[in-house]
């Protein structure tokens, strides 16, 4: 009798086990992102709108550029002569904006040292913003590798009919890869990553 329970709930311990085991590794499938990257932008596709917004004291112009390319044949080139606010951006593909299990944001700016500092901001599909600051303390070809945990919700501005919850829901809509309060200075943009590394 003894060894029949024993036998009853050694079965019972591994089957409560490997119902666990299932559990954990649907979880982990569920994070687990479709693709390990997603290219949000290599600058190639002219026909693609860059968008630009300024303040009433600022102008900014961002326009696709053969001057300098990262890689292919060209990337956007944004100059800011900015005394308020003004910024550039593209809008995320559809398809290309679910970026669940994904980690980093990678993007390649020309600098030239200008010690002005700009920001990526990334709003999602309830228009709330995170931010992200660089400075161009650099010359030529640089590759940020920044973790989407790094970008902060944004504090100085929201837009007025952004539901607010200090986390991202996607799709995620635009990508403000040049956004600036203060400076005069031009800067190169180059293929923007999102991937799961």
């Amino acid at each position: 009798m003894l060894r029949v329970l024993s036998v009853i709930l050694t079965l019972t311990l591994l089957l409560s086990c490997g119902a666990e085991s299932k559990k954990t590794v649907a979880k982990e499938e569920a994070t687990k992102p479709a693709v390990e990257s997603i290219l949000l932008s290599d600058f190639e596709d002219s026909s693609k709108e860059l968008i630009t917004y300024a303040g009433p004291q600022s102008k900014v112009t961002a326009v696709y550029s053969t001057e300098k390319a990262k890689s292919g044949k060209q990337s956007a080139k944004v100059t800011h002569q900015t005394k308020d606010w003004a910024g550039a951006l593209i809008t995320v593909d559809e398809g290309k904006g679910d970026w669940t299990g994904m980690k980093t944001f990678r993007m390649w700016v020309y600098g030239s040292n200008s010690k002005a500092s700009f920001n990526i901001d990334l709003e999602d599909a309830k228009k709330e913003q995170f931010r992200y600051t660089i400075t161009d303390d650099f010359e030529g070809w640089k590759e940020f590798v920044i973790p989407l945990s790094e970008f902060k919700w944004r504090t100085d501005w929201q837009a007025s009919d952004a539901l607010l919850n200090k986390k991202y829901d996607y799709p995620m809509m635009t990508v403000q890869f040049c956004t600036a309060t203060l400076g005069n200075f031009t800067l190169y943009f180059d293929d923007i990553v999102i991937d799961s590394k």
